[in-house]
């Protein structure tokens, strides 16, 4: 692991042991942490943690989310060693065809048309799953979802926040996939620190 990758899961270690009182590994405090900043962190939680986490995370969940520039650091090439690059992209391509995920990413790319239309925005969206993911997981974020989604990308045209804030709505009234997104954050994080 990249040393600023690791500097970002040694704080998310750090903060997650302070504020949640059982003991957890790694990938499981990363999970907290991500499950946190997402939106719907109540179900997200609810469904993927023991009482007594579930309980002190949705307590500190401000405290405890994963903050724009870990989610950067943690996610970017560099944070990876080939092998665990390589992995997370095969199970991420894998998870690429549920239907659900699916549809996500093409609400995703409607949302971001004029911004995917820049040559090097295509490029990278058209890179691979893990792009995607970066994308998708920032836009399911309770706030910074800006800043995420141009540490994935690059610049967004200013046209096309109109449209992401528009499925970001449309995202709250129908809801988010628990199960699906609870998988991808889970798959993330076990492969950020294996």
């Amino acid at each position: 692991m990249a040393s600023h990758a690791a500097l970002a899961v040694t704080a998310v270690r750090e903060r997650v042991s302070r504020l949640i009182s059982t003991p957890v590994s790694d990938a499981e405090a990363l999970k907290i942490c991500f499950t946190c900043a997402t939106v719907e962190c109540e179900a997200l939680l609810e469904l993927s943690h023991s009482r007594v986490v579930r309980t002190e995370a949705s307590t500190h969940a401000r405290l405890l989310a994963i903050t724009p520039q870990e989610f950067d650091l943690l996610l970017r090439d560099e944070g990876f060693t080939n092998i665990r690059r390589f992995n997370l992209t095969a199970a991420l391509a894998e998870d690429e065809a549920d239907p659900e995920r699916q549809r996500q990413l093409e609400a995703v790319r409607v949302a971001l048309k004029l911004t995917l239309n820049e040559p090097q925005q295509r490029v990278l969206w058209e890179s691979g799953p893990r792009v995607r993911m970066r994308v998708a997981l920032a836009i399911l974020r309770k706030d910074s979802y800006v800043d995420c989604l141009e540490h994935a990308l690059g610049q967004i045209l200013k046209s096309d926040l109109r449209l992401v804030e528009d499925l970001r709505c449309e995202t709250a009234e129908i809801g988010i996939d628990i199960i699906g997104i609870s998988a991808l954050i889970s798959t993330v994080c076990s492969h950020i620190v294996t």
